[in-house]
């Protein structure tokens, strides 16, 4: 870019010979226009042109995203030291005095360009560096799910429960907050495999946890232990500990009527309540609500019988 047709010609000459391939511009605006449309590796600035000179073009070039990354060098026959400083604080990469020499434009070129080619291949380094990382943390993700991911049914597993559950615990005894815990065990589970298949009882498994879902809130923690037993610890107030249970049930009833199963869905369910005073476990909360839910199952079985 330099205003002066002479200049072109001779730089043109000279690094076409070296196989570059050169675009020409005689002032800033129709450069502008030209590197916005097909950016170019290297920009070759005259500073003293008429319109727009090349301090101006070169902010423009700086200030658009188009073109901020391409090397800018400043040809010019001003060899103040101020001139250079402003060139380079404008954003150039590089300033050739005029009357310029044909090697010291080529290895000056030359340089940039390497330098370009370096910053592009260290970007895509970083970029696959980071690709790689996420690849990884997805994969650990994926892997840490599944270590604590019950499979049949999506809910946690016993790992998952005690490894959140223990934190949530711990949370709710710090700050003072009532921790509920319930025991919840599919009633008639082994009369449905022996019968129905274990098919059918995958089934009711996958149905029971997506009904306690719906149930319950996302941040309460819900598990299934193994079998047929699942658990659910939440935080409550004292007054509200057994406001789930006509949920749960309007939850089970409506699904009874939409399946026309032999066997109809039923759980038994026993419930604990941790006081703000108690120093009670995790593991003696769950012993705790696995008694009261036989004790409730006991009950249904005398009550059928």
């Amino acid at each position: 870019m330099d205003d002066t047709p002479d200049n072109l010609r001779l730089l043109t000459k000279i690094l076409e010979s070296e196989g570059y391939i050169i675009r020409k511009s005689l002032n800033g605006r129709m450069a502008l226009q030209a590197a916005y449309r097909h950016p170019p590796d290297l920009i070759l600035l005259d500073i003293t042109m008429p319109d727009m000179n090349g301090y101006e073009v070169c902010q423009e070039f700086k200030s658009s995203k188009i073109t901020d990354q391409i090397p800018i060098i400043f040809i010019s026959a001003l060899d103040q030291i101020n001139n250079k400083v402003k060139a380079f604080e404008l954003g150039g990469q590089d300033y050739i005095t005029k009357p310029f020499q044909e090697l010291e434009v080529l290895m000056r070129v030359k340089n940039q360009l390497l330098i370009k080619q370096q910053h592009q291949q260290l970007i895509e380094q970083n970029q696959r560096l980071e690709d790689e990382i996420q690849k990884r943390l997805k994969a650990e993700t994926k892997i840490t799910q599944l270590c604590l991911t019950d499979e049949l049914t999506g809910l946690y597993n016993r790992r998952g429960f005690f490894l959140l559950g223990n934190q949530q615990f711990k949370t709710a005894q710090r700050t003072q907050m009532c921790c509920c815990l319930l025991f919840v065990d599919l009633d008639g589970l082994k009369q449905i495999n022996d019968s129905l298949g274990h098919e059918i009882g995958d089934k009711f498994l996958i149905d029971t946890a997506q009904l306690l879902k719906q149930t319950f809130r996302e941040s309460d923690i819900i598990a299934r232990l193994g079998g047929d037993e699942f658990v659910i610890l939440l935080s409550v107030s004292s007054k509200n500990t057994d406001e789930f249970y006509p949920r749960l049930q309007a939850n089970i009833d409506c699904y009874n009527q939409e399946h026309n199963y032999s066997y109809q869905l039923s759980v038994s369910v026993g419930v604990t309540q941790c006081a703000l005073n108690e120093k009670v476990s995790l593991e003696e909360l769950i012993e705790e609500a696995d008694k009261l839910m036989y004790e409730q199952k006991r009950a249904k079985h005398l009550v059928d019988h």
